[in-house]
């Protein structure tokens, strides 16, 4: 599976399709019903054309109006809990980073990398492992601005990251966040010396992250967290930390690369 450097290029014709799903990703990661105004503006899309995809939206039950706003529809919420086949990834990860989570109590997260951002693609947490804060299962964040996302950097060629921190936004989400290309590299560099990468209240006050890469013949191809409450946080015990997800990925590394075929490239 080659790494992707940048967003995938829409094909000619299916700007109305990318746009619907614009729309409707927008409206599932916010936790009011969203104004037909707002979607506009965020998405740039002129008003009548956000008007007539919302409504088809909403006729096919992808979209509902609440308070004059769009939120979630049955079907949408339907295709959510629809118990259908997971990734190889997804699935040969999921009982070892479910049992990380048991055993240390904390929030453990598997993402990927989707163009310029992590995607998380698993999550697994203790009843009370992070209260107040909520990483869906899809949602998105910023390469520079997270652990994960610094180890999936350190797994790209030089030229790929120059490429990247070219087109980085360097938005500040917190007084801890970098927001410079030549600090994200040495932090990269750092990361590629010690093998795990770490978010100290970068993206999210009062959270803290550790991260470590899952390779497959070399490749990086996803990488694994543990998430902590900054106040919970002990840094004695790092290494610990590091040591246990460096297990983890290893042996998820080992059954990846002992599927029949070409488990690289059969993870999506």
């Amino acid at each position: 599976m080659e790494i992707p450097s940048g967003p995938a290029k829409i094909p000619d014709g299916a700007q109305a399709v990318a746009r619907a799903f614009s729309i409707l990703e927008l409206v599932l990661f916010e936790e009011t019903p969203v104004k037909l105004a707002d979607i506009a503006h965020k998405l740039g899309l002129h008003r009548n054309t956000t008007y007539r995809l919302a409504r088809t939206l909403v006729a096919m039950g992808y979209l509902e109006v609440v308070d004059g706003g769009y939120v979630a529809g049955p079907k949408t919420i339907a295709i959510g809990r629809a118990p259908g086949p997971k990734s190889l990834l997804l699935r040969k990860c999921e009982p070892y980073l479910r049992s990380l989570c048991a055993a240390i109590g904390e929030v453990t997260n598997l993402g990927i990398l989707n163009g310029d951002e992590v995607l998380y693609l698993g999550r697994w947490e203790e009843t009370d492992a992070m209260p107040g804060v909520y990483v869906r299962i899809g949602q998105q964040a910023p390469l520079y601005a997270s652990a994960l996302g610094k180890v999936l950097l350190a797994g790209l060629s030089d030229d790929e990251r120059r490429a990247y921190y070219r087109r980085c936004a360097w938005t500040r989400f917190t007084a801890n966040t970098v927001t410079s290309a030549e600090r994200l590299e040495d932090m990269i560099h750092q990361v590629k010396t010690v093998g795990y990468a770490e978010d100290l209240e970068e993206l999210v006050p009062g959270i803290r992250c550790i991260a470590v890469p899952i390779q497959v013949r070399g490749l990086t191809i996803a990488a694994v967290s543990i998430a902590f409450p900054a106040f919970r946080f002990q840094p004695a015990k790092t290494l610990e930390y590091v040591a246990r997800l460096s297990q983890t990925a290893e042996t998820i590394s080992s059954e990846l690369e002992a599927e029949n075929g070409s488990p690289v490239a059969s993870l999506e």
